[in-house]
């Protein structure tokens, strides 16, 4: 996957059966269990996204974006010169990589994925 593109999107759900239902049967989703409070869902053997297991969804919040980049410490450095700041340190997803959050001028979230190699 190209470095500086969108790699997952990801909805947070009350209810992942319901969410995965209606997911499955609006766009033909196929999913996976992700560890519990995650389903990650995609096309054959191409990754859209995931499904977070929240107590409320908070408008605003969901969905939350996560761009591709090859050094999640630059993009934390770097975020703050460009009018953003960060959310989120760096930190471990097992069996990805990294991944850590900072937002645009206006706080919308932008979540960073760093891939293991």
């Amino acid at each position: 996957m190209a470095k500086n593109t969108f790699c997952h999107v990801e909805f947070q759900s009350t209810d992942l059966k319901r969410s995965q239902a209606f997911y499955e049967g609006l766009f033909e989703w196929t999913f996976r269990d992700f560890g519990g409070d995650m389903i990650v869902f995609g096309l054959g053997d191409q990754h859209l996204g995931g499904l977070q297991k929240a107590e409320k969804v908070n408008p605003g919040n969901s969905p939350s974006v996560w761009v591709e980049v090859d050094s999640i410490e630059s993009y934390l450095a770097k975020a703050p010169t460009v009018g953003g700041a960060v959310l989120g340190e760096k930190v471990p997803v097992p069996s990805v990589g990294f991944s850590a959050m900072v937002s645009d001028p206006d706080g919308n979230p932008v979540g960073l994925v760093q891939f293991a190699s």
